[in-house]
């Protein structure tokens, strides 16, 4: 199905879905914007559209208007002016972001994370190359919390990776691009579930993605029948999932939630057998939600997991003055 039908389809089925699967505080306004931009501008340049680098696609690069306009008139300059340019955008940060998933990555154990090279779908704003492979915030942010997972788990054995608020389908690109037989499910809200089904077609090829078109219907989805390695629900369809997964990941989309929905999630992924999760969160919380989603409320509501290591630094820091901690908790014995 196109992504164009299918996002409307979404939309259309949103319309009835139960409160705890609907857009949050957070997202009713953000919804809004990026399904606008989607019908007025396509798919085929999404990482470009306004309300996707504020949304679901960050850059390291400054989004105001004026750093932006001095950023590419030292970079005219050459020389210096290119070298503060390049401070400006946040160059170093990502520079620095690459370093530690290449010197830190113990790339003997799975999941290989060293061939990983971004895809340019969706015609990215900001897009850096490092040892002649492109990256992104997004995909560098995910490296370095895999980096971190493979680290603080010596024995990770990983088949089945399930994700909660994938964003354009980042973490399925990188897992799946370099892990034969890995199996990847993204649950997200319409619309940013097409544009993660748009991407990953791009990114993987359209035969090895899954859409809801093919299971809005099933009563229950049974994880070891999935067709293909890719497959994105919408959030309704989360509690029609049956089977077992061994990783669960949530990158900073639980903050955006109220603290029920959130626990409700947080229910359904244990129950599906989930061993690890690999968690990012602010530790401040996420402005315009109304209750914040703190540290504590994710050891509370994933009480049968132990934490297993924590890093606000190396691994946690975002861009330039901004922190999130990646958390990599285990299920208790």
């Amino acid at each position: 199905m196109d992504p164009r039908t299918l996002l409307e389809l979404m939309l259309a089925d949103l319309d009835s879905a139960p409160e705890l699967y609907r857009p949050t505080d957070f997202w009713r306004t953000g919804l809004e914007k990026v399904v606008a931009d989607l019908r007025e501008r396509g798919f085929a340049e999404f990482r470009r559209h306004p309300s996707a680098t504020f949304f679901y696609a960050p850059q390291y690069a400054p989004v105001s208007r004026p750093a932006a306009a001095l950023s590419r008139a030292f970079g005219l300059a050459g020389g210096p002016g290119t070298l503060l340019r390049e401070r400006i955008d946040q160059v170093p940060v990502a520079r620095a972001h690459h370093a530690t998933v290449t010197a830190l990555d113990p790339a003997d154990r799975p999941p290989s994370l060293a061939g990983f090279s971004e895809s340019a779908a969706g015609a990215p704003a900001e897009q850096l190359v490092f040892d002649g492979r492109r990256f992104s915030r997004s995909s560098l942010n995910y490296l370095r919390g895999l980096v971190m997972l493979k680290r603080a788990v010596p024995d990770l054995d990983v088949s089945t990776v399930l994700e909660i608020g994938g964003g354009f389908g980042t973490l399925g690109e990188i897992l799946l691009s370099g892990n034969p037989g890995l199996r990847y499910i993204d649950v997200d809200i319409p619309p940013v579930a097409a544009v993660a089904t748009h991407y990953l077609r791009e990114a993987l090829g359209p035969e090895k993605v899954l859409d809801y078109a093919a299971t809005r219907e099933r009563e229950k989805i049974v994880i070891d029948e999935l067709e293909q390695p890719a497959t994105v629900l919408c959030s309704w369809q989360l509690p029609r999932l049956t089977g077992t997964v061994d990783l669960f990941a949530n990158f900073i989309s639980f903050q955006e939630m109220e603290p029920d929905v959130v626990a409700n999630y947080a229910s359904l992924v244990t129950d599906l057998g989930a061993r690890w999760l690999l968690l990012r969160n602010s530790p401040t919380g996420k402005p315009g939600v109304r209750e914040p989603m703190l540290r504590h409320r994710y050891l509370e509501m994933f009480d049968r997991f132990e934490l297993v290591d924590s890093d606000a630094g190396l691994y946690g820091q975002d861009s330039e003055g901004t922190v999130s901690e990646v958390m990599v908790l285990a299920r208790r014995s």
